[in-house]
C-alpha cells in the first residue's frame, strides 16, 4: 500500500485545489493558517462576541437612558410638592451620567419652589458637577440663588466670585455680574456692587448701560464720581515724569 496515495486521499479537494493555487511565496503562510486554524477561528469568534457585546451594552445603555428619561418626565408632569421633591431626589441619586444633570436641575427647581433651599442648594451643586462649561455655570448660579433665598448673602458672593475667577478671559457673562452685584448688596458690600455695576455700563451699550450706571450711582455716588475723575483727567505725556526728575536735580 502506498502510504502517499492514502494521504493525498484524505486531503480534501478543496484543500488540493488551494495548495496548487497558492504560490511557493505564499506556501509558508498557507501552511501557518492551516496549522493554527483552531486559534485563528477563536480568535474571530472572540472578536464577534466582543462587538455583539458592544452592542448589547450600548442598546442597554440607550434603554436606562430613554427609561429614567421618561421617569423624569412623568415625575416632573404628575407629581408636586414634597413628593415630587422626593421622588426626584431618588431618581437623581441612580440616574445614568447622560441624565444626571437634568434629574439634579430638575430637583433643585422643585425644591427651590417648596422652600427646601438647602436642596435646592446641594442639588445645583451636584448639577454643576455632572456637567462643565456654560450648563455647569448655570447650574452654578441656581446654586447661588438657593443660598440668597436661603440668606446666605455672603456665601451667596463669595461662590458667584468664584464662578466667575473660572471662566475664561474672553467670556463676559454680564448675567453672572449682575447677580453678583446683587448679591453684594444683599450682602452690605454696596461700594463692591456699584464697581460691579460700573464695570457692567461700560461693558453694555444702550439704555443696559444707562440703566447699570444709574444703579451703580444709586448704590454709592461717591465710587462713581471718584471714576469719572479718574476718567476725565489728562494721561500724563510719556517721558514728563523723567523730565521733571531732571529739573529737580
Amino acid at each position: 500500500m502506498n502510504p502517499q496515495k492514502n494521504q493525498g486521499a484524505e486531503d480534501s479537494p478543496l484543500l488540493r485545489d488551494l495548495q496548487a493555487e497558492v504560490s511557493s511565496e505564499s506556501a509558508p503562510m498557507l501552511q501557518f493558517m492551516l496549522r493554527h486554524a483552531g486559534t485563528i477561528a477563536s480568535i474571530v469568534v472572540l472578536f464577534v462576541l466582543v462587538l455583539a457585546g458592544t452592542g448589547i451594552w450600548r442598546w442597554y445603555s440607550t434603554s436606562k437612558n430613554d427609561e429614567a428619561r421618561q421617569s423624569l418626565a412623568r415625575i416632573v408632569l404628575q407629581t408636586s410638592g414634597p413628593a415630587q421633591v422626593k421622588e426626584l431626589a431618588a431618581l437623581a441619586e441612580k440616574a445614568p451620567s447622560d441624565v444626571r444633570f437634568s434629574a439634579y436641575l430638575a430637583l433643585g427647581q422643585s425644591a427651590m419652589s417648596n422652600g427646601d433651599n438647602a436642596t435646592a442648594a446641594d442639588a445645583f451643586a451636584k448639577a454643576a458637577k455632572a456637567s462643565d462649561g456654560p450648563l455647569a455655570l448655570v447650574a452654578g448660579m441656581n446654586e447661588a440663588g438657593a443660598m440668597l433665598k436661603a440668606g446666605k448673602y455672603a456665601d451667596a458672593l463669595a461662590h458667584l466670585q468664584k464662578l466667575q475667577a473660572a471662566l475664561p478671559g474672553e467670556v463676559t457673562a454680564p448675567q453672572l455680574k449682575q447677580m453678583m452685584a446683587e448679591a453684594a448688596v444683599a450682602a452690605g458690600q454696596t461700594e463692591q456692587a456699584a464697581r460691579i455695576y460700573l464695570a457692567l455700563s461700560r461693558e453694555a451699550q444702550g439704555l443696559n448701560s444707562e440703566y447699570f450706571h444709574a444703579r451703580a450711582t444709586t448704590l454709592a455716588p461717591k465710587i462713581v464720581e471718584e471714576e469719572a475723575a479718574q476718567a476725565a483727567a489728562p494721561a500724563a505725556p510719556d517721558g514728563a515724569g523723567e523730565k521733571s526728575s531732571g529739573k529737580a536735580q
